[in-house]
């Protein structure tokens, strides 16, 4: 990559700038002071923006071969490894297990996204890739050669330390390394795999866990090989970068040159926050975990246990205080700056994203189950249903991206972001026609909507918190909307799997159905295709009645975030990096630009 050696001023493609300002270069070994280019931001964002000038068409499309590699990996990994696990579980005598691993896991994702995000921000982009990778292979070495279920669990939760950090830091790099004209189109691509994945996977999957000389374990460390070589790229790239940007005098970072390695230490942990980590974690999981494994899809435990109530009270009032002081009063670099909540468009984002979520998991969670009860289809078309909302989520997020790429500055954000929203109540809404008059076309009709309509609110609603903060935030700022949107899912899912336990045996019994058929199918839904046409249509009334009791919190969490959608400020998207500072990607201010609404520079 010598080869494409440019200057500090020299544009992206190697050619002069006539227009760019003439920023000078910063001689680290002659000077204390840092350049104006670095100033009043952390290690990773002067790394990012530094490496943004010294890109050639060689080192962008390495970059961007590594994030589509690491996309379809993601994907791919995440239609699969479900099934890994429960052939490994079965292996070891105790499937009853993986539920609750699969509770951990589920608050580790939601952690590991402001973890990673502080973490891209204290030491660098492809320094945080490389922890991921670091985590995730390790993670699946252990589960790959795992003889008990011990060793499996741990792996498995090794494992999503690294699986929630690259899908955060993936998102950042886009963020980082595309204006906001586009970004919403870059995106979405990397959902496109999807489209293959959704019929790949299973087929991959089939192959593997049936395969004598394959099984669960090859499964596991066929994708820990993969992977290695699908994030290589994107790390190889960012540090040739940052290693070429540092010879140019582009990158300071001489703070800690002197200091012990105790110092250092400490240093991170102050900028990282590590003790606001901490607190978070105690309370999303003290609270969240116990909500989940009681009523959730999971229910491993019953309300009754004393051990429920006492650890959410724990979380409520010891932990959730505690990390709220800690983060107002103490923590230089907050891991959820509070101050980021008083940003308009980044609360309003927030609050969508968890209702969003608690209602589509209301929706869906139970959704195969009534559709097979409802319908004769075979598996194959019930597993192309379950997915097809997904399907519709990737194809209009990439619909708008492309759009919001064609149309750009001419544009804002905010009424497409609202219509999508107002879409999604419509599709919750059709699902109480559908789940009486069960045909085809209305149950269809359902997920294409409510698809279409979350395609473009979730994209909207990133790339909106994205630019509604200069760029020392955007991580954090992505995080907040990621992690607020994983709490709404556990929320959902347990608030799911809470009604429908409850709900649904109480309408059984009003069919008149015998205890015998109401423990038949309660253990199991797949016994209500043998009984009687009589039977099976009480059964199909009961699970209908027991669908339109989750629908109305549904639409009631839609409608919830659908208002609180017109909260965003709708700025233009235009070639800047973000809406606040507005300068490009390589830290520049971009001559003849200003934020098209005062207001978001009052927000920071």
């Amino acid at each position: 990559m010598d080869a494409e050696r440019k200057s500090y001023q020299n544009g992206s493609d190697g050619e002069h700038d006539a227009s760019a300002p003439e920023l000078p270069k910063y001689d680290t070994k002659e000077s204390n002071d840092p350049p104006l280019l670095v100033k009043q931001t952390q290690a990773g964002i002067w790394k990012v923006e530094a490496a943004a000038n010294v890109w050639g068409p060689i080192s962008k499309t390495l970059l961007w071969i590594g994030v589509g590699l690491a996309s379809y990996m993601y994907g791919l990994d995440n239609n699969t490894n479900w099934e890994f696990g429960t052939y490994a579980t079965n292996e070891f005598g105790h499937a009853n297990w993986y539920s609750a691993i699969q509770c951990a896991m589920a608050i580790l994702l939601a952690l590991g996204k402001p973890f990673f995000a502080k973490i891209t921000d204290v030491i660098g982009r492809a320094e945080a890739y490389a922890v991921c990778l670091f985590f995730y292979c390790l993670g699946y070495i252990i589960c790959a050669s795992s003889q008990s279920m011990g060793t499996l669990g741990a792996g498995l939760v090794i494992y999503e330390i690294g699986f929630s950090g690259l899908q955060i830091a993936i998102q950042i790099v886009i963020a980082d390394l595309t204006p906001l004209r586009f970004r919403a189109l870059v995106s979405a691509l990397t959902s496109v795999p999807y489209f293959v994945n959704f019929y790949a996977g299973s087929q991959i999957e089939v192959q593997i866990v049936t395969s004598s000389r394959l099984g669960w374990r090859w499964g596991y460390g066929l994708y820990c090989i993969c992977f290695v070589f699908a994030i290589g790229p994107i790390i190889a790239v960012l540090f040739w970068a940052q290693s070429r940007a540092k010879k140019e005098h582009l990158v300071y970072r001489d703070s800690l040159a002197g200091k012990t390695f105790l110092e250092k230490a400490w240093n991170f942990v102050i900028e990282a926050d590590l003790i606001g980590m901490f607190f978070l974690g105690a309370t999303i999981t003290l609270i969240f975990l116990p909500l989940v494994l009681a009523g959730g899809s999971y229910a491993t435990t019953t309300w009754k246990d004393p051990a429920v109530p006492a650890m959410m009270v724990v979380g409520g009032v010891v932990a959730a205080p505690a990390f709220i002081y800690w983060e107002l009063k103490r923590a230089k670099f907050p891991i959820v700056p509070f101050r980021l909540l008083r940003n308009r468009t980044v609360l309003s984002a927030c609050i969508v994203n968890f209702f969003d979520f608690v209602s589509f998991y209301l929706t869906w969670s139970y959704l195969y189950t009534f559709t097979y009860i409802a319908t004769d289809w075979d598996l194959t078309n019930l597993n192309y249903y379950s997915t097809s909302q997904s399907l519709c989520l990737t194809f209009f997020g990439l619909l708008w991206g492309a759009i919001v790429a064609v149309l750009g500055g001419n544009m804002g954000y905010k009424w497409s972001f609202v219509s999508g929203l107002a879409l999604r109540i419509i599709g919750v809404g059709l699902m109480f026609y559908a789940r009486s008059h069960y045909n085809t076309a209305a149950l269809v009709m359902t997920q294409v909507i409510q698809g279409a309509g979350g395609g473009i609110a979730a994209t909207a609603s990133q790339v909106g918190a994205q630019g509604a903060v200069p760029h020392q935030d955007v991580a954090v700022a992505t995080a907040a909307v990621l992690l607020f949107a994983e709490i709404g899912g556990v929320v959902g899912q347990a608030a799911a799997g809470s009604m429908w336990n409850n709900v649904l045996p109480r309408k059984l019994e009003q069919q008149g159905l015998n205890s015998t058929v109401i423990a038949d199918v309660l253990g199991s839904y797949t016994y209500a295709r043998t009984y009687p046409d009589d039977v099976r249509s009480k059964l199909i009334t009961a699970y209908g009645e027991a669908m339109h009791d989750m629908l109305i919190p549904a639409i009631v969490f839609a409608f919830v975030a659908f208002i609180a959608s017109f909260g965003v400020k709708n700025f233009r998207l235009t070639g800047a990096q973000n809406a606040v500072e507005v300068k490009d990607i390589r830290g520049r201010a971009i001559e003849g630009e200003e934020s098209i609404d005062p207001e978001l520079k009052r927000d920071v």
